[in-house]
């Protein structure tokens, strides 16, 4: 079980530094990153829409109420 341990945190070192020497898998990884995540960025921008439609809406009724 230590040995298992042992082997898997020397593969995973192996593989880090392989990956930090490597500036193409960083663009790769951010690229896929921005893929993945996109529909985070058009939620977000739907949401602030939302948002700020709301808050004229009760800008507008404050006035009209009056």
């Amino acid at each position: 079980m230590a040995k298992d341990r042992a082997s898997r945190r020397a593969r995973l070192r192996q593989k880090t530094a392989v990956d930090s020497d490597s500036s193409d898998s960083k663009r790769d990884g951010n690229t896929a990153f921005a893929q993945e995540y996109s529909y985070v960025l058009k939620d977000l921008r739907r949401v602030f829409a939302l948002a700020a439609i709301m808050f004229v809406l009760l800008i507008v009724l404050n006035i009209v109420l009056q």
